[in-house]
């Protein structure tokens, strides 16, 4: 199971900072980051040289830019010559709705988020997100213990097997321990402030965020008992 982490660097997303990934991450030879911006890009670079593995979480759309088909995907950084096309990727969004970039772009991986995806988007919205993906790009399974998970799986799994795409298990990272879960939802609930609408503790409102397993204690959790019952 891959642990991607995302920190402070995408705004209101997550608690870790990257000096709390570089301490918790010290023995791993790759450290894979997801994030919602490239802002955080230097640091960690700086931080993590050749151990690091960038990813950058952005919104792609149907070929008819009309169509209300938002959904998300994900694009990791091979190389100087990736991390160049991964800032393209990134400044190109506030000018065109993406819809197919791996026909413009030689040096990224692109990779289907478990959460926001076309799949996830149709499966829990009225979305008609149509995405023609070639076969070299895998999806990310994740078991959060969210209601949702397991119907999101069957279609991942489905697509999957019609299309011959392949699965990467991984764990989504925001925080360090389970204990954290109530300031990341604090943090989170600061940020997500919206005019005459009042949300608490009690009524977070936050989509997918009715879990304490978004954690690097969990992801650890689960490679120690893996470990285990192999040795």
């Amino acid at each position: 199971m891959i642990p991607f982490f995302k920190t402070h660097a995408s705004i209101g997303k997550s608690i870790l900072r990257i000096d709390n990934v570089h301490e918790l991450t010290k023995d791993f030879d790759e450290v894979y980051f997801i994030e919602d911006s490239m802002t955080g890009f230097p640091e960690a670079f700086r931080k993590f040289g050749d151990r690091l593995r960038f990813g950058l979480r952005f919104s792609m759309y149907n070929d008819d830019p009309n169509e209300e088909s938002e959904s998300k995907m994900i694009a990791f950084a091979n190389g100087d010559a990736g991390a160049k096309e991964l800032y393209n990727l990134y400044t190109q969004q506030s000018n065109i709705k993406i819809s197919k970039p791996w026909d413009s772009t030689k040096n990224l991986q692109y990779v289907v988020p478990f959460y926001d995806s076309f799949l996830h988007k149709n499966l829990t919205t009225f979305s008609n997100c149509v995405v023609d993906l070639p076969s070299d790009v895998p999806f990310i399974l994740e078991d959060n213990n969210l209601p949702f998970d397991c119907l999101i799986e069957d279609k991942i799994l489905s697509y999957c097997n019609n299309h011959g795409n392949k699965c990467l298990p991984a764990k989504s990272i925001y925080y360090e321990t389970k204990e954290d879960v109530l300031a990341f939802q604090t943090y989170k609930l600061i940020c997500n402030r919206r005019i005459g609408r009042t949300y608490d503790l009690s009524n977070p409102g936050l989509d997918h965020f009715g879990s304490d397993e978004f954690c690097f204690e969990s992801w650890k959790t689960y490679s120690d008992t893996t470990l285990n019952s192999v040795t």
